[in-house]
């Protein structure tokens, strides 16, 4: 059985027919199984905004279309409340990692799961390095 969160993430893959990996990282490890994405949110003109990133890069938010986007903490998997983006380099992976209802829990499933399950737009929305 897992932890509360984790389960509420196991349970909304298994209702919506998702083969998704879940595994729990070992106590003091950081580094995920495979190509990390990251979650950044922001408040864009008073709309709660979710950027799927890969691990290794920021989102820009100076393309998401908002006047105002100030950075806020990002709610829970699977976001529901959000408006979502996914950056389309994600789709360069055939699993990407996303942390999975606590800090030491994470899932792997392809891109197009992840895009479809949050129902994210694709678009460039990684910052220029």
């Amino acid at each position: 059985m897992w932890p509360p969160g984790v389960e509420d993430v196991a349970s909304f893959f298994r209702a919506a027919g998702v083969e998704a990996r879940l595994e729990e990282l070992a106590v003091g490890e950081e580094s995920f199984p495979g190509p990390r994405v990251v979650a950044e949110a922001f408040d864009c003109d008073r709309r709660l905004v979710v950027v799927l990133v890969p691990g290794d890069r920021v989102a820009d938010p100076g393309r998401l279309g908002c006047v105002t986007a100030v950075r806020v903490v990002p709610p829970a998997f699977p976001f529901a409340r959000a408006r979502t983006y996914a950056d389309r380099t994600l789709f360069s992976e055939r699993t990407v990692w996303v942390e999975a209802g606590s800090p030491r829990h994470v899932a792997g499933l392809s891109p197009a799961q992840l895009v479809r399950l949050t129902r994210a737009q694709t678009g460039d929305f990684v910052a220029e390095t």
